[in-house]
């Protein structure tokens, strides 16, 4: 029954966004800074490449639901400031004191007057290194070996996801969960032809 659409920030909004990527030949090898005259050696030892992607982003806004986001009830709040700390995780990650959360306070068929976003309360950001090493082997012309050494998260930087924000809920304000993997190495080959 209101018409009145909700001002909002966009719960896809991530304000700054950084990624900083580099390919690097290692200096080992025939006629380079460490030469290797010797073919077999140069073989194994030349030619590695070092790649590496840093990304930085903002969090993304919470989504303040209050039941699921097909009901999206209101909250019965008291009007204090709600400070968040997006990685706190051994307690609540927002002040829980400005909301009632008792279960038989809640409204029912309540026009919703508690945004659904905030532009100052969002998740916990991207902090990510992933670092790579890798190798060609001319086989032939058109044909080459790849070898492959991949980290994932090298650092192991978690990023937390967004505490429950489900009134009556136990665990209302606390961050529960990890969003990203942790660290993870690989290796790999292929053969391109």
């Amino acid at each position: 029954t209101d018409l009145r659409p909700e001002k909002r920030i966009s719960p896809m909004d991530h304000t700054h966004h950084f990624v900083l990527a580099f390919l690097y030949e290692l200096p080992i090898g025939r006629n380079k800074l460490v030469n290797i005259q010797n073919r077999w050696l140069d073989e194994i030892f030349g030619g590695w490449q070092l790649n590496s992607i840093y990304t930085a982003q903002t969090g993304a806004p919470i989504v303040w639901v209050n039941g699921s986001s097909s009901t999206p009830g209101d909250y019965v709040y008291f009007g204090a400031p709600i400070t968040l700390n997006d990685r706190q995780t051994n307690a609540v990650s927002f002040n829980t004191t400005a909301f009632d959360t008792k279960s038989a306070d809640q409204f029912n068929y309540h026009i919703r007057t508690f945004s659904t976003t905030f532009g100052n309360l969002r998740t916990d950001g991207i902090d990510n290194w992933d670092l790579s090493m890798l190798k060609n082997f001319r086989i032939r012309e058109k044909a080459t070996f790849q070898l492959r050494f991949e980290t994932f998260d090298i650092l192991n930087h978690p990023t937390f996801s967004a505490p429950n924000v489900a009134a009556t809920n136990a665990s209302f304000g606390l961050i529960t969960a990890q969003a990203n993997r942790p660290r993870t190495i690989q290796a790999g080959a292929r053969f391109v032809f």
